[in-house]
């Protein structure tokens, strides 16, 4: 009704106005057009487009109505079919519960998980979120994983070490609260003791943190465990890694069956066999390898060791020999080149 009215209202003003003009036009002395022509003019078309809006706006709701009332229809019609239809019932399949692992209440041994902490990043402060987001999403991802996790199907409990470079002891204490045992470590060695005179001046400028990525060693050092995962803050647990940890924890004089199920579970390169003792699990770094070398790095962000004072000690007296020759990396072998030859990478 009001659409109806306005268009009326509208249709006369327009009628009104242009019989002027024709007046206006047809008449022997011209005279001026007044001001309040101009507003009739403009207050007809808005009018006009107002009432076109709303017979519009009427037209796309009467519309909506009638495919809503459609939709309802066919609703109805699919439920009465899905009532009457006829499901084929499939049985249960059951998995024999000699098949399915039972987590015991007491974890078989608990796994040394430990990151190195070389500076307070690149903002030299606490805050950094490099530093506390990191350490809390990584902590958080090895308890997803651990005996610890009431969800977790992992037979080994974790316990967390922050091995943190004196320069870096400012920032450590968001360690500490979120649960990581901190140990305050110089490098393992003093630079100015390296014999080999090319190691000496360029091991402190190499990779990412120079001689303090050394740091990492002292994962060998944590004795009362007889594992330990070493880790880079930017890393993440996304499962259990309890293959690993089964190969390693077998006996030196045979095989159990849990260590040969998870022997045949864990990919090896080359479809090499397993040692029969395994003092240590790695990955390899093929993006940091430069073409035209042989041997191929590391990667330092993932180490799984055996904790040794041996071993310990037999990196850091490699070290201190220096024998590291450029362009051909550590005893000339062809283990350099690459992105952290004279750190952990390479050694």
């Amino acid at each position: 009704f009001f659409c109806a009215m306005a268009m009326a209202k509208t249709n006369n003003s327009v009628k009104s106005t242009l019989l002027q003009w024709r007046q206006s036009i047809h008449s022997n002395s011209p005279r001026k057009i007044r001001a309040s022509t101009f507003r009739n003019v403009l207050l007809a078309l808005t009018v006009l487009s107002i009432a076109l809006w709303l017979r519009f706006a009427l037209l796309m709701d009467s519309a909506g109505d009638d495919r809503r009332t459609n939709y309802s229809q066919d609703q109805a019609k699919i439920s009465t079919i899905s009532k009457n239809a006829k499901v084929p019932q499939h049985k249960k399949q059951t998995i024999p519960q000699n098949l399915i692992p039972k987590k015991s209440s007491t974890p078989k041994a608990t796994v040394a998980y430990a990151v190195s902490l070389t500076s307070c990043g690149h903002t030299g402060s606490r805050s950094d979120p490099n530093l506390h987001e990191g350490a809390a999403v990584l902590q958080h991802s090895i308890y997803l994983s651990s005996h610890s996790n009431p969800a977790s199907t992992s037979k080994y409990a974790h316990k967390l070490f922050a091995f943190v470079h004196p320069e870096a002891g400012k920032c450590s204490d968001i360690f500490s609260r979120l649960g990581y045992e901190v140990q305050i470590h110089d490098t393992p060695f003093n630079v100015s003791d390296i014999r080999g005179q090319f190691l000496k001046e360029h091991i402190v400028k190499s990779g990412c943190c120079g001689e303090k990525e050394y740091l990492k060693l002292y994962a060998y050092t944590l004795l009362d465990y007889p594992i330990v995962v070493h880790l880079d803050l930017d890393s993440l647990v996304l499962k259990p890694l309890d293959d690993l940890f089964d190969v390693m924890m077998e006996s030196v004089d045979g095989l159990t069956d849990e260590g040969a199920v998870a022997r045949s579970r864990i990919p090896v390169m080359f479809a090499e066999p397993i040692p029969k003792q395994v003092d240590a699990f790695f990955t390899r770094d093929y993006n940091m390898i430069n073409p035209g070398h042989k041997h191929v790095g590391v990667q330092g962000g993932f180490l799984v060791v055996r904790p040794s004072l041996a071993a310990f000690e037999e990196y850091v007296s490699i070290v201190l020999e220096g024998n590291f020759k450029q362009g051909n990396g550590w005893g000339a072998k062809g283990y350099g080149g690459y992105f952290g030859a004279q750190q952990i990478q390479g050694i």
